[in-house]
């Protein structure tokens, strides 16, 4: 949910955003790239708009670039239930916007190894450190182990599986999304000013 314009404006101008900057430059062979030139390739290559959202979502910054809509005394019932809705919409993919790229497996895969081997490390620390168990009873400590592992596992797949479910309904709220504010645009219900943040190039 970005506005071009104010990718190609944050690029151009916002030191946040330099290396990307750089890196135009080098494309271009420009030293100082007007936003023509860089309006130019961002739409020609995505590849800008995917490393634009990952360095946003890398500092904590919202790539939802669509402003909540305000409700005025002379909006129709039609006007105000499609405004409530972009709004709504906007809350939840500002809020979720870690679901927009789908699961990435081998992350929660590490944290999950991770987990797992730290909760076994302190189990057999403790049972050494204040039991006799490994002597007395092994096989109960090896069946902790075992059954943690498991715990583990389905915990994994859970996530995973919650993750995918989530970026189905994120992209799908996405579309829903984009789809009212096409048809409010063109019924001249809002104006791309009031929806957008960011100037229009």
């Amino acid at each position: 949910m970005i506005n071009i314009n104010k990718v190609i404006s944050d690029i151009h101008s916002d030191g946040k955003y330099d290396a990307m900057l750089e890196s135009i430059k080098k494309t271009l062979n420009i030293d100082t790239p007007s936003l023509e030139d860089i309006k130019k390739l961002v739409i020609e290559d995505d590849y800008y708009v995917k490393e634009y959202k990952d360095l946003n979502r890398w500092g904590e910054l919202s790539s939802v670039h669509i402003k909540e809509l305000s409700l005025n005394g002379n909006d129709t019932l039609e006007v105000k239930d499609i405004k409530e809705k972009i709004n709504q919409n906007i809350t939840y993919l500002t809020n979720n916007e870690e679901y927009e790229i789908p699961s990435k497996k081998i992350i929660y895969a590490a944290w999950t190894g991770f987990i797992t081997l730290t909760i076994i490390y302190v189990i057999d620390n403790i049972t050494r450190v204040f039991t006799h168990l490994y002597i007395t009873n092994p096989n109960a400590i090896y069946i902790s182990f075992a059954v943690v592992f498991i715990i583990s596992i389905l915990g994994y797949i859970k996530i995973v599986k919650n993750h995918t479910l989530q970026h189905k309904k994120y992209i799908q709220t996405q579309k829903d999304t984009r789809q009212l504010i096409k048809d409010a645009l063109s019924k001249k219900y809002i104006t791309i000013n009031e929806v957008y943040k960011g100037e229009t190039l």
